[in-house]
């Protein structure tokens, strides 16, 4: 297989295993380059790195970590006994902060309009299923009954006081990270950085002036390789994908991203999927409901909300909404760009 060789120079979307990640301690680590400043870590259950431009680099690096790890301990995380999630999953009725607030709400607004393809409410699914903790063998149809549905309609908000009624309970995780990217620009912004690139797992956040360019991990290889780039101003690139975490149980694949009418994982043909959005965390709200409704669907839901959508096929197309289709360069020549 011929590949280009190319340099990806700014932004490089990280999907890890999570057998890998289950074992990776959070620290952090840091590189000085000349005004590059570069500093990474683990949290929210994936790999995090800020990369910093300006004189400002290192102390803006610190605080975006910082924030990150704030963020996902007081506001988002379902396990942390410190966040609202926990919390309002706990007591199924709780007074949440304005960023969590803010983020339920924006949430509610793209499972409404995907018609429940994104569906934070499915909690209970996602524990049964186990696949970000390790899960090795699929449940049973009696298990999955019960709980699939829809169940963000059973999220309801009166002010900052959240209720989940029936058997509703949050789960962020196909939201959080692209949170957490709108958080750390604000930072960014205020800090006089010339120049940064944030990226917690599959959601980047970029920012500066002049383009950025952003890789589309292989299917196959993960991060390890990329099938092509997309050149793209500041703003915020999110990628959903049956290779994320996954495991292999009698020749099937069981991927994270469920279906919540089938409770099973979404099988429709679909490898992954990229949101191009001002909006950190509707990148990665989209870039789930998206996968789940399919190319066609998926489109007309990404450009409702003026954002910008890739998909790469299990056969080795590539579609995209028509105004991204011009800055997407091919690096791996078994892929084609389709019409």
């Amino acid at each position: 297989m011929n590949k280009k060789k190319i340099s990806i120079i700014a932004a490089v979307i990280l999907i890890v295993a999570a057998a890998a990640a289950a074992c990776f301690k959070p620290v952090r680590s840091y590189i000085n380059s000349k005004k590059e400043y570069t500093a990474t870590g683990f949290y929210m259950n994936t790999y995090v790195t800020a990369k910093i431009t300006g004189e400002s680099g290192e102390s803006t690096a610190n605080v975006v970590l910082t924030n990150i790890e704030t963020l996902e301990k007081f506001c988002l995380s379902r396990t942390a006994e410190s966040s609202d999630i926990y919390k309002l999953n706990e007591k199924g009725t709780f007074e949440v902060s304005g960023i969590t607030l803010d983020v339920i709400n924006t949430a509610l607004d793209v499972c409404e309009k995907s018609g429940g393809a994104l569906d934070i409410g499915i909690g209970s699914l996602v524990d049964l299923w186990n696949i970000n903790q390790g899960a090795s063998a699929p449940p049973s149809e009696e298990q999955i009954s019960p709980l699939k549905g829809s169940r963000f309609k059973d999220i309801t908000a009166d002010g900052s006081v959240i209720s989940l009624n029936n058997s509703a309970k949050i789960d962020l995780g196909s939201v959080g990270k692209g949170a957490a990217c709108d958080s750390v620009k604000n930072i960014v912004e205020m800090s006089g950085a010339k120049r940064a690139v944030v990226s917690i797992g599959g959601s980047v956040m970029l920012y500066g002036d002049g383009d950025f360019t952003v890789g589309i991990a292989s299917p196959e290889k993960g991060s390890a390789d990329y099938i092509a780039t997309i050149q793209t101003g500041s703003g915020f690139v999110s990628t959903s994908g049956t290779y994320e975490r996954y495991f292999d149980f009698n020749g099937v694949r069981y991927h994270h991203i469920l279906d919540p009418e089938t409770g099973f994982p979404v099988q429709n043909g679909l490898a992954s999927v990229t949101i191009v959005s001002d909006s950190g965390v509707l990148s990665d709200a989209l870039s789930t409901a998206c996968f789940v409704l399919g190319i066609e669907e998926g489109k007309k839901l990404a450009e409702q909300y003026n954002c910008q959508a890739i998909f790469v096929t299990d056969d080795k197309l590539i579609y995209s909404t028509d105004s991204i289709k011009k800055h997407i360069t091919l690096t791996d020549d078994s892929y084609t760009l389709a019409d």
